[in-house]
């Protein structure tokens, strides 16, 4: 399975390959500059995508939309049902709050935690088969890739995490915070089960912006000083001056899910605070949080795992929690 994230700045594509007998695993995984005005642009770089992860063949493949184009229910059903039937039960209790014709929609659920002793809540997505038919359709005369599904990028942070992070994620309670461009997903997981999901309009480029314009500089050189600290010095760069006036409202929303979570008594307190995604990159950030907020706050990169293996680049690991997520995907043969 491919992953494909079609980010607002970078596309990003991982494959896992499973040694046999084996718990090792080897990820072939790139990026390029995403170009979502410019079709020759867009073919071009998947094309290098592809080709540098040795992809020629057909491929089913799974990739995200943009949170906006996704229509999500909560709902609670009865524990106990099996398999076949719950996916009838999930979708007749949808079709009762939706006008939109769910054939005409490519869709999924995950169960996201226990309600009680009797009921499950269930997490429902949905897009329309031309949203996603209108982001690919630029790359369907590659003729290698067969889009299957789609997730959203917050439910597949969370597949990455709960596979490939240490093993705290079996005992703790930990807010996982997916730092991309634009955007940062905030969720709560307990004990890997999901409690509460957010999206926040907070990315990298924020910091880039701030740079730019504090310091009177061009928004490429402005990326260039945040990703090289050695330069911070030399242009007077104070780090945390910068995420005290563009990561105030990260804070924020991480303080108000913590209380609310608690105030639900969804969980009892948070072990830490793990942040991943490009945004992670930026030296200090983990220590601000942390220092703002009072709870342990650490960096995950998903490539610095002991299982997997034929890394050249383990910082790209970064970028790639969502493609990475996606590609642990599995889809019954019958719905591709």
């Amino acid at each position: 399975m491919l992953g494909i994230d079609l980010g607002t700045c970078f596309t990003k594509v991982c494959k896992i390959l499973q040694e046999k007998n084996s718990n090792r695993v080897t990820i072939a995984s790139a990026m390029s500059m995403t170009y979502l005005d410019n079709v020759t642009n867009q073919k071009n770089s998947m094309e290098r995508i592809l080709k540098s992860i040795c992809i020629s063949g057909k491929e089913k493949a799974f990739c995200t939309v943009e949170e906006k184009d996704i229509i999500t229910r909560d709902i609670n059903l009865p524990k106990g049902i099996d398999k076949e039937n719950l996916d009838s039960a999930v979708f007749l209790a949808v079709e009762q709050s939706l006008t939109e014709n769910l054939s005409k929609m490519l869709h999924s659920y995950i169960i996201t935690r226990e309600i009680s002793d009797t009921e499950n809540n269930i997490l429902f997505m949905a897009v329309p088969k031309t949203k996603i038919f209108q982001r690919i359709k630029d790359f369907s005369g590659l003729g290698s890739i067969n889009v299957v599904g789609v997730t959203s990028e917050m439910v597949a942070a969370v597949n990455a995490f709960n596979f490939f992070a240490p093993k705290y994620k079996e005992t703790d309670t930990v807010v996982l915070v997916n730092i991309g461009c634009v955007n940062t997903n905030v969720i709560i997981l307990n004990k890997k089960k999901i409690i509460f999901i957010k999206d926040v309009a907070f990315g990298g480029k924020d910091i880039t912006k701030d740079i730019a314009s504090s310091y009177q500089i061009p928004e490429k050189l402005a990326e260039e000083i945040k990703r090289r600290p050695e330069l911070w010095a030399s242009f007077g760069l104070n780090i945390r001056n910068i995420l005290k006036r563009t990561a105030a409202t990260l804070l924020e929303v991480i303080f108000e899910l913590i209380e609310y979570c608690s105030t639900r008594q969804s969980i009892l307190s948070v072990d830490r605070i793990v942040l991943t995604g490009g945004g992670a990159c930026v030296q200090g950030i983990d220590i601000f949080i942390r220092d703002n907020l009072g709870i342990e706050t650490e960096k995950w990169n998903p490539f610095d795992n002991e299982n997997i293996v034929g890394i050249e680049n383990k910082n790209l690991g970064f970028f790639m929690p969502v493609a990475l997520g996606l590609a642990l995907e599995k889809v019954e043969e019958e719905n591709v």
